[in-house]
């Protein structure tokens, strides 16, 4: 939809697979991309999954007869719904991408802290701005302050780091001695969770990112 956007703002031609290939990075740069930085397969390449929706995606906004699709997509309940299922993917990337940072760090720790600090919060965090570093270069992402999306990824990513793996640390133990006395109830109360549930601090962690 950026892609698209962009064209019609600008009046320019785009070759379809230039079209296709820009909303592919721009959409999935961080599942393509960030997994080489801790030596693991990239997503975009182990999991057929993306790659086919990044076919289906375009397919639908580019390739339906009559604009059907950018239409759809194009409207208020079609931006929501698009907003939604993206923010809900980013949640998923953070807490997937964190906890994969732990369990390949965990067993080196901080030198000052109980457990690794920055590794699990970085990475996850570059996730999803790696589009706008590939793009625009460091100078022209940064250019203007932190972007909103490095403002989202960097705070969620510390409060499930230090929420959901500082099991013993000042920082974990601190957050969950204020949080958890409300979040329980809530949980139990409105999320309809069992006990179980209401007590998992990770489970928590994920609902409030």
């Amino acid at each position: 939809m950026a892609v698209r956007r962009s064209i019609i703002k600008n009046k320019t031609h785009m070759h379809w697979f230039h079209a296709f290939i820009r909303s592919t990075l721009t959409a999935y740069a961080g599942a393509t991309f960030t997994n080489v930085f801790m030596g693991r397969p990239t997503a975009m390449l182990s999991n057929d999954i993306f790659f086919g929706a990044c076919l289906l995606g375009y397919g639908l906004v580019n390739c339906t007869p009559f604009n059907i699709g950018y239409l759809v997509c194009n409207s208020t309940v079609g931006e929501a719904v698009v907003t939604i299922f993206s923010q809900l993917f980013r949640v998923g990337g953070i807490v997937g991408f964190s906890d994969a940072a732990f369990g390949m760090l965990k067993d080196n720790p901080s030198p000052y802290y109980d457990i690794p600090i920055f590794g699990p919060i970085l990475f996850p965090s570059m996730l999803g701005n790696m589009g706008g570093f590939f793009f625009n270069g460091v100078d022209g992402y940064l250019q203007k302050g932190m972007p909103w999306l490095f403002q989202q990824s960097i705070s969620c990513s510390t409060f499930y780091h230090f929420y959901a793996h500082d099991a013993s640390g000042i920082i974990g133990t601190t957050l969950r001695s204020f949080i958890h006395p409300l979040a329980s109830p809530f949980m139990i109360h409105l999320m309809g969770a069992t006990e179980d549930e209401s007590n998992d601090d990770a489970l928590f962690a994920k609902l409030a990112v």
